[in-house]
């Protein structure tokens, strides 16, 4: 009897049989004779027609374009899958020319029923993979399925596990788990199919973690590790490793008091840099809520260790947090001591802010100032301008918050916040790469980009990711412009060039804002920034809470204000049956506007304050500030609801990128 896995694609009518046929060169050498237009890739992915789409890749089967001719292949495989007429010399083309995860497919089909390759290519998949996965996987599947390839009951369960996890389906990848077990109970010994692929043990480590059977995983992981054996080698090592780290993630979830222990465990054996700091991520996390003596002494133990400090930026804003919160500045400057020299630890610009702010207003004293001069290697006193300039140098990034940090430095110290090499030379030339996907652009298909960027982008260079960038911005896929910049500013070796900052903070609805800027005496740079930060200037959008469009308004803040606003003769924005269309630019715009300066008018025209009653309330914020007598913006740092207190540092920091842009 098959297992069930194969069930699930029994019903799938597949065509492939004529793959296998060799002796049709000739038919092949027609297709590439065939004349073709350059368009015709892109063409036959918006037509609705099976058998139009057919004749279109097959044409651009003959593009000079190797990506091209490797994205028509690859959608004439999913076509024969789906039971479309496919000639014997297209198919012939199609397996030469695909790549990725069907020229995998196709390898381990031509080598049926060699379980060497098929294990791997059914196991080896990641879980931001699986889109690209799915229909190589079927193929092969229906193709076992007709030689009759049977895996064993053990096979089944972590094929059918390790695919369920890949898709977040937790419940169903431990249902299909369970299959390793023996009479309702799991093995003492891991089984061998988990030393021969290890990141199994990742996907039931997440299994378990994610479901109700918590308890019921690190028992069996505990288990699993304590009887591997003695002997040390990297491989087994590595096993270790996993088995105690996710033993570890799923008592956090659980909130077990082994929970540090087994991390520390695990920071011993970790194999590689991202996994060391990892464990030193989650030993960090889980000390935050607890008494602040433990966490400094983990920092100490811990934070030398790191080798990517950006890993660990979270952490430190929290820990920043926290210790504002108790005016505890002995606790900064130890802190700021211990991470200063850390690469990629830009949080250390915000510990370095915060000392100085305490040094201006006083609260340091003689030992406290004392401390702070020692971990600035200053001769003397601790000296305020000093600390600026450490948060200054320190946030030369463009990942908030250190954007913010330097913004406010730059201006205490009268020095530029943003300086652009506009003489760096800028390759323009237009690879097969960047030609293929700026195609999508130019044949009126740029939303079906999207998937092949994402596909592509691991291998493309900053020119063509700007390129491509710069297409998306052009169509007004804003938030996916902005995320491809993001993938290149931050290296160590990029140098900033104005344009992608214009493609990272770019200016739709210009004459709106600019307007309405003007009418409610707001700076523009400002109302870009909070536009951009609630909606990526998408007009449509709505959040999961109901807020909607460009400023992301509450329906009933929009009802209040518009009320307003028509109370003093403004133009009235309800329709016949009382409501409000929010998702218009204008209305939102405007009632935006509107809003904002309303909060402002009563927090005495304080930006940050306005803007954090915007995202936290007006009652919420008014109890802050009441009960703190700190300067505004070292009470943003103490401010509880992390949404909030992000909120108060990043839309003044993007408001400062577009007054540096375009308004200076």
């Amino acid at each position: 009897m098959k297992h069930s896995f194969f069930l699930q694609t029994r019903g799938l009518l597949f065509f492939i049989s004529i793959l296998l046929f060799s002796s049709c060169t000739s038919q092949a050498m027609g297709i590439k004779e065939r004349s073709y237009s350059v368009n015709d890739f892109y063409t036959g992915l918006k037509t609705d027609s099976a058998e139009e789409k057919v004749r279109l890749f097959e044409n651009a089967l003959s593009n000079t374009n190797i990506f091209i001719r490797q994205a028509a292949s690859e959608q004439l495989a999913v076509l024969m899958l789906r039971d479309s007429e496919i000639s014997a010399g297209t198919a012939e083309l199609v397996r030469s020319e695909a790549g990725g995860w069907w020229a995998a497919a196709f390898d381990v089909v031509d080598n049926l029923p060699d379980r060497e390759k098929t294990l791997p290519f059914l196991l080896s998949f990641e879980q931001n993979t699986y889109s690209f996965f799915d229909e190589p996987r079927h193929y092969v599947l229906r193709e076992l399925n007709k030689r009759d390839v049977i895996f064993n009951g053990s096979e089944t369960a972590v094929i059918d596990g390790h695919y369920a996890v890949s898709r977040l389906q937790y419940n169903d990848a431990l249902a299909a788990f369970r299959g390793l077990e023996a009479d309702g109970a799991w093995p003492g010994q891991m089984p061998r199919l988990f030393f021969e692929f290890p990141n199994l043990i990742n996907d039931l480590g997440r299994a378990f973690q994610y479901t109700a059977s918590g308890a019921e995983g690190l028992n069996l992981f505990l288990q699993w590790e304590s009887n591997l054996p003695d002997t040390a080698s990297y491989e087994l090592n590595d096993i270790r490793y996993r088995l105690l780290f996710f033993a570890a993630r799923i008592a956090r979830r659980a909130g077990s008091a082994q929970t540090a222990a087994l991390f520390e465990r695990a920071l011993s054996l970790a194999p590689d840099n991202t996994q060391l700091d990892a464990c030193i991520w989650y030993l960090l996390d889980i000390s935050l809520s607890g008494q602040i003596n433990v966490i400094m002494e983990r920092m100490e133990k811990f934070l030398p260790l790191a080798v990517n400090g950006s890993t660990h930026n979270d952490i430190m804003e929290r820990y920043l947090h926290r210790l504002a919160a108790a005016q505890d500045w002995s606790r900064v400057i130890r802190t700021f001591d211990l991470i200063k020299d850390i690469d990629g630890l830009f949080l250390k610009a915000g510990f370095a802010w915060v000392i100085a702010r305490a040094i201006q207003e006083n609260y340091l004293s003689a030992e406290q100032s004392r401390l702070a001069a020692n971990a600035a290697a200053l001769p003397a006193r601790a000296d305020a301008s000093a600390f600026m300039r450490i948060a200054y140098n320190a946030s030369g990034t463009l990942q908030m918050p250190g954007v913010y940090y330097r913004a406010l430095s730059a201006a205490y110290l009268n020095l530029p916040f943003m300086e652009f090499d506009e003489a760096a030379a800028e390759n323009h030339e237009q690879t097969p790469a960047l030609e293929f996907l700026l195609g999508f652009f130019s044949n009126d298909a740029p939303e079906l980009s999207v998937p092949y960027i994402r596909s592509m982008e691991g291998t493309l260079t900053p020119d063509e990711l700007r390129a491509a960038a710069q297409a998306l911005d052009e169509k007004e896929m804003y938030t996916q412009s902005i995320r491809l910049i993001q993938l290149y500013i931050n290296r160590e070796d990029y140098v900033k060039k104005r344009r992608d900052l214009e493609i990272m903070y770019p200016r739709p609805f210009l004459e709106l804002v600019e307007t309405h800027g003007r009418n409610f005496n707001i700076a523009p740079s400002l109302l870009f920034g909070l536009m951009r930060q609630e909606s990526v200037f998408q007009s449509a959008v709505v959040s999961r809470a109901g807020a909607v469009g460009l400023m992301q308004l509450m329906q009933p803040t929009a009802q209040d204000m518009a009320s307003r606003i028509r109370r003093a003769g403004g133009p009235d924005f309800f329709s016949a049956n009382g409501t409000i269309d929010s998702a218009n630019p204008a209305v939102n715009v405007y009632i935006g506007a509107y809003y904002y300066n309303y909060l402002r008018n009563l927090f005495g025209s304080n930006d940050q304050l306005s803007l954090m009653a915007y995202n936290g309330g007006l009652a919420r914020v008014r109890r802050w500030r009441s009960a703190s007598s700190l300067p505004v913006d070292l009470l943003v740092e103490t401010i509880t609801v992390y949404e909030t207190r992000d909120y108060g540092k990043r839309i003044p920091a993007n408001a400062k990128v577009y007054e540096e842009l375009y308004y200076r």
